[in-house]
């Protein structure tokens, strides 16, 4: 297998996604010159080399192309830069890069901590509802922090994730930061689901979904929609259950006024909802009104049919 030297210099831009990285460019709210690009490209392939050596625990400087690949990603990880978009900021420009890649593995090594704690009490929290996916991935999150390597696979995810969100991380946050903003939303789903008693939540999945043990199914939608239903017609949210009855109400009410209309009313039921339960905190609160925008195209089709029984269910 071919491999990949790191020179100790610079001739031209340090190269694209068929090499290792695409050309450097400063940041448009920043002057740069030449001069300055150019030196930063030669202190970025001194540190390749260095982290390289210690990757290969000082055995070599060369690697194959898609380690290079790999390590160049980690580093730029590290750097807060985007491989794909580099744009070198001023304090880049300037500072000592393998002080700042050090001061900034150490950023992440505390992140690694903090997100390692947060899934214990995930596991802690999360009711005991049968899931496949979500079984399999509290385990998988688990392994992540038993193999991730962010001293030299900084970018990677070393874990497959099944369980399904209510409200999904974005694909392109790399390592710990996609690991870490999904277990801090696994961790909301989890508290707000601790509201409800597990028999009751297990009824409004199976009507939800009839296969949600083996399925791909998210368990906190079918229980926040249900909630912000009892609670837009003054009903205890707790009880979960919505019935016919309940149905009609709903159906009353969001018919009667437009889209907007109907998204005031949901996000007020979102308020109301986490007053009942005492939830503070704005993450939860938001993520509880961020579901209205969701709901609002099923709520316009069941209206529309004169049937809200696939938004609400009981």
């Amino acid at each position: 297998m071919g491999g990949f030297k790191l020179a100790g210099r610079v001739e031209g831009p340090i190269p694209d996604d068929r090499g290792l990285l695409a050309p450097l460019h400063a940041d448009a709210g920043e002057l740069a010159s030449p001069d300055e690009l150019v030196d930063f490209q030669v202190r970025f392939i001194r540190l390749i080399e260095r982290r390289t050596a210690i990757y290969t625990m000082g055995d070599s400087t060369s690697v194959p192309m898609y380690v290079a690949a790999d390590l160049v990603r980690s580093i730029c990880f590290v750097l807060g830069i985007d491989p794909d978009d580099p744009v070198i900021t001023r304090r880049l420009l300037t500072v000592d890069l393998e002080d700042e890649y050090r001061r900034r593995l150490d950023e992440i090594g505390r992140k690694v901590e903090a997100a390692k704690q947060l899934l214990r009490e995930v596991d802690a929290t999360m009711p005991l509802i049968e899931n496949i996916a979500l079984r399999d991935t509290l385990k998988e999150l688990g392994s992540f922090f038993r193999n991730y390597d962010y001293r030299s696979m900084a970018h990677d995810i070393p874990c497959s994730i099944d369980y399904p969100l209510c409200h999904p991380v974005p694909e392109d946050l790399p390592g710990i930061d996609y690991i870490a903003e999904y277990v801090r939303r696994l961790m909301v789903e989890a508290r707000f689901l601790g509201h409800f008693d597990i028999k009751v939540i297990e009824r409004v999945l199976a009507e939800a979904s009839p296969d949600h043990i083996e399925l791909l199914v998210n368990f906190y939608e079918p229980v926040a929609a249900n909630t912000l239903g009892r609670a837009l017609i003054g009903k205890d949210p707790a009880v979960l259950v919505v019935s016919g009855a309940d149905r009609a109400e709903i159906a009353q009410r969001l018919g009667a006024v437009g889209e907007a209309g109907r998204e005031k009313l949901l996000v007020q039921a979102a308020e109301d909802a986490c007053d009942a339960f005492g939830i503070a905190d704005e993450p939860s609160r938001d993520y509880l009104r961020e579901l209205v925008p969701d709901l609002l195209p099923r709520i316009a089709v069941g209206l529309k049919h004169d049937s809200l029984g696939g938004v609400f269910v009981g």
